[in-house]
């Protein structure tokens, strides 16, 4: 049997700003060519031993803007270590070793700490993490982080998922800034895309599904970020439904979601 162990935190603070509306040039984004594409290289490694198993997979960012690629390395490597890495490495395939290595350490001292002994590979610790470009335009990229982990001695792990968009002229990260403001009308847009993640047909198979009441749904603990199919909102294990449930997203389509966005 396998516990849960917590796996990635991070807190963004954004600030909202009131704007015109920008349906209009949402739409004219989306047709835009991909001249300004973001180049990547895939960095993969999974490594085990008596005390564990782990596995990552990141996509490093190796040319486009400057102030991007910067922005972009930094948003990985604290996706990594949690603000546990003081700079950005020369070679970046030091970074999914490094991250390995001190996950397999951390998995010897904590069965250590916690007198488990390990008799098969089925009862050993496990962790993967990816760090990876999901949508990108020639204005706009968005990186996805999705992990998982579990340890010995419980019943069940942990998984999850968060994102970001980032703007390709500067860097600049969106957080709670990419929504011009919310209102009664987009809080019916993500009920009605909750409706859809639970395949549910009306509000009371919702109700259901929640715990806690429809019209008291908050925005995600991150962020909304944007992806092909419009802006993704994604919840974390617990947070307004039961663990059977998973962690819900969903996506407000572009033309719905034009008039709220600062971009």
């Amino acid at each position: 049997m396998k516990i849960l162990f917590s796996a990635m935190v991070i807190a963004w603070v954004g600030s909202m700003a009131g704007c015109s509306q920008r349906q209009p040039a949402v739409a004219a984004m989306e047709d835009q060519d991909m001249a300004d594409t973001l180049a990547t290289k895939t960095l993969y490694l999974q490594q085990e031993n008596a005390f564990g198993h782990c596995e990552v997979t990141v996509d490093w960012p190796v040319a486009g803007q400057p102030a991007l690629l910067k922005a972009l390395r930094e948003y990985i490597v604290s996706a990594l270590f949690e603000g546990g890495y003081s700079s950005l490495p020369d070679d970046p395939d030091s970074l999914v070793a490094l991250w390995c290595a001190r996950k397999l350490a951390s998995f010897e001292k904590s069965l250590e700490d916690m007198k488990i002994t390990v008799n098969s590979p089925d009862e050993a610790p496990e962790e993967g993490l990816k760090v990876m470009k999901a949508w990108e335009n020639d204005q706009m990229v968005t990186y996805e982080v999705s992990g998982f982990s579990y340890f010995t001695g419980g019943g069940r792990g942990t998984f999850g998922t968060r994102g970001a968009t980032f703007r390709k002229r500067d860097g600049h990260r969106y957080g709670k800034d990419i929504l011009t403001h919310t209102d009664d009308h987009l809080h019916e847009l993500m009920l009605q895309g909750l409706m859809r993640f639970f395949e549910v047909s009306d509000m009371e198979g919702l109700k259901r599904k929640l715990t806690i009441a429809p019209d008291q749904l908050p925005m995600p603990t991150y962020p909304p970020y944007l992806m092909a199919d419009g802006l993704r909102f994604q919840y974390n294990v617990y947070d307004i439904c039961r663990f059977d449930d998973g962690d819900p997203w969903f996506s407000i389509d572009w033309e719905d979601i034009g008039e709220y966005l600062e971009i």
